[in-house]
Formats: structure tokens, C-alpha cells, sequence
């Protein structure tokens, strides 16, 4: 009887244990997941969207960031307040919407690879809207377009309706370095009055050796908001953050985040 008495009690300890130790072990790995998927993401483009689809994590952070108005990983908000609904498609690179002044400034927006399944020309918006019509406003619809045919396009339509912006703004966040890159090749940085690198990749020699360049030449023009590992390359990022006036790494380390601190010091230039 004792013996039984004993093997009970031990049973009683002993699966509370293992099953707070088996979970705890799965939280351990849904975490390295997470990082996993924060990282490969962003900055491994169709790569990311396989290994999220094998993993089956379809809709989890980034889609809430989508649905919540531009929440972060840490579940925080990133304040959108409203919707932009006038927007017009520039052929078929993405959407302008107009402000209520025609000489509003102009925010050029290329933005990342897909998210959750959501492209940059749908999700950006979690970030931008809280611009309102306070700016004309061109989002291009993914980070594939090229860059210095949308922005002809775009000049296109601005002269049909006689908008005359008081500056222009060019903001590339993630894997817009690409049709960003065309872009400034092709009219150069004084083409703007300030262009914001948004957790910039630059995996790459030429896109690192690109933008390293473009910040040293433009210390008070471009603004750099970034994370530990967006760059995907340590040593151009710290070049950066070195070159120009204004840098700031998210506080979170989050990268879908970084908009949220980039619209933020947007607002105050507007």
C-alpha cells in the first residue's frame, strides 16, 4: 500500500514537470521560428515565403501588423488613424493618391517583398495612412516594379493634374533598394529633398556600395531608420549610420517597425 501510496505521489510530480518542461521547450522553439521567420522573411524574398508556407505561419505577426493598422511585433500600434481612399492607379506600377493642396509635397513610396502574403503596395498603407491628404502620395505596387519607368509614369500624372509639389520625398523601405536604385541612377539624389532608407537591404556589393555612397554624398538629405539585421550587411550600415545627420535603430529591433518610426519623423518635415 505504501509502495503504491509512494508511486503516485511521484506520478502526480512528476507529469506536471514534464509536461511545463515539454512546453517549454516548444515555446523555446516557436520563438527561434519567429526569429527565423522575422529575418528569412524580409530578407530572403521568395526563399521566405516557401519556408513560411512549410512551416505553416501563413498569418501571424506581419498579417496583425496588416489588420491592425500597422501594429508591431510587440503588439503595440503604430497609431494609423484612418484610410487613404482616393487612390488612382500610375499604369500599372502602383497608386497615387492626391492631397488637398496641389502644391502638397509628394512622398514617393517602393517598398519591401511580400508580407503575409500581402504585398508592399497593400500593407505600407498600415503605415502611411495616418498622412492622410496632408501629401500626394505615390505607393508602388511591390518591390519588382522598375523604379525609373514608375516614376516617369508618375511625373506623367502629376503634370495632367497640375500638381506642383513644394518638395519631394523618396522613401524606400526593405527590398525597395532595388527599384530605388533605378530611380536614383537615373535622376540622381537632387532629384529630392529628402530620401529616407527604411531598414534598407543591401546584401549585395553594388546595392551596399550604392547606398553607402549615396549617404556619404547626401549627409543631410537622406535619413536612416534601422535594425540590427535588416542590412543583411553590418559594415554598410554602420557607414551609413556614421555619414549622415539623422539614424535611428528601432527599439524593438523589429523591422516592419522601422515605418513606423520613419512616418513618425515624416510628419515633422510635411
Amino acid at each position: 500500500m505504501k509502495c503504491i501510496l509512494v508511486l503516485c505521489v511521484v506520478t502526480i510530480l512528476t507529469i506536471p514537470m514534464g509536461y511545463i518542461h515539454l512546453n517549454k521547450q516548444k515555446m523555446r522553439h516557436l520563438k527561434s521560428i519567429e526569429e527565423f521567420k522575422k529575418v528569412n522573411e524580409q530578407l530572403f524574398k521568395s526563399e521566405g515565403s516557401f519556408f513560411n508556407k512549410m512551416l505553416n505561419l501563413g498569418d501571424t505577426k506581419n498579417d496583425a501588423t496588416a489588420s491592425a493598422g500597422g501594429a508591431d511585433s510587440s503588439g503595440s500600434s503604430s497609431g494609423s488613424s484612418g484610410t487613404i481612399d482616393n487612390k488612382v492607379d500610375i499604369s500599372d506600377y502602383g497608386k497615387f493618391s492626391e492631397a488637398k493642396d496641389k502644391k502638397a509635397p509628394l512622398v514617393v513610396v517602393y517598398g519591401g517583398i511580400d508580407v503575409a502574403g500581402k504585398k508592399s503596395g497593400v500593407y505600407m498603407y498600415d503605415y502611411l495612412n495616418t498622412l492622410g491628404n496632408s501629401v500626394n502620395l505615390f505607393v508602388a505596387k511591390d518591390a519588382s516594379i522598375n523604379g525609373k519607368s514608375a516614376y516617369t509614369s508618375l511625373k506623367n500624372k502629376l503634370s495632367d493634374l497640375s500638381i506642383t509639389p513644394s518638395k519631394k520625398i523618396l522613401y524606400l523601405f526593405s527590398g525597395g533598394w532595388s527599384p530605388g536604385k533605378d530611380l536614383l541612377s537615373s535622376v540622381s539624389a537632387s532629384e529630392f529633398d529628402t530620401i529616407y532608407l527604411v531598414d534598407i537591404w543591401m546584401g549585395k556589393d553594388a546595392s551596399s556600395s550604392f547606398y553607402k555612397k549615396l549617404a556619404a554624398d547626401n549627409r543631410s538629405k537622406v535619413k536612416y531608420f534601422y535594425t540590427s539585421f535588416g542590412a543583411n550587411d553590418k559594415s554598410a550600415s554602420d557607414a551609413i549610420i556614421k555619414a549622415v545627420n539623422t539614424s535611428k535603430l528601432n527599439g524593438n529591433n523589429d523591422h516592419m517597425s522601422t515605418n513606423t518610426d520613419a512616418v513618425s519623423d515624416l510628419k515633422g518635415i510635411i
